[in-house]
C-alpha cells in the first residue's frame, strides 16, 4: 500500500470509535417523547407551546420549544436548563444521560412534526 492509503486507513481506524460513540450517544426521538410526556408535558404542553394554565399560575410566558429561541440553544445549554432549572423552571431530577439525549432529540424534532 502507498503511504497515502496507509495514512487514510489509519485515520479511519482512529476516528471510527469516535463516530460510533457519537451515533450511540444520539438521542432517540420516540424514547424522548415518552420522557417528555412523563416529565415535561405538564408545564410545556403536549405540543411544546406551553401550558397556558401553568403559565398563568407561575406568571410566566413559555417559549415554544420549536421556536428559534430554544432551537438555537446548544445541547449542553439545554441539559443545564433541564438539570439545574432556570428562572421559575425547577430542575428535573433523576434523568439519565440517555434520557436527556432522548428528550433533546424529541425537542429538536418538534419543528419537523
Amino acid at each position: 500500500m502507498s503511504k497515502t492509503v496507509t495514512r487514510a486507513f489509519v485515520a479511519l481506524l482512529v476516528s471510527l470509535p469516535l463516530i460510533l460513540l457519537a451515533i450511540a450517544a444520539a438521542g432517540d426521538v420516540t424514547a424522548g417523547k415518552t420522557v417528555y410526556t412523563n416529565r415535561c408535558k405538564m408545564c410545556h404542553g403536549a405540543d411544546g407551546a406551553g401550558n397556558p394554565a401553568m403559565g398563568r399560575m407561575l406568571k410566566v410566558e413559555f417559549h415554544a420549544l420549536d421556536s428559534d429561541y430554544i432551537q438555537d440553544k446548544k445541547d449542553p445549554e439545554i441539559i443545564q436548563i433541564i438539570t439545574k432549572g432556570k428562572g421559575k423552571m425547577a430542575a428535573v431530577r433523576g434523568l439519565t444521560d440517555q434520557q436527556l439525549s432522548d428528550v433533546i432529540a424529541y425537542v429538536r424534532s418538534l419543528p419537523e412534526e
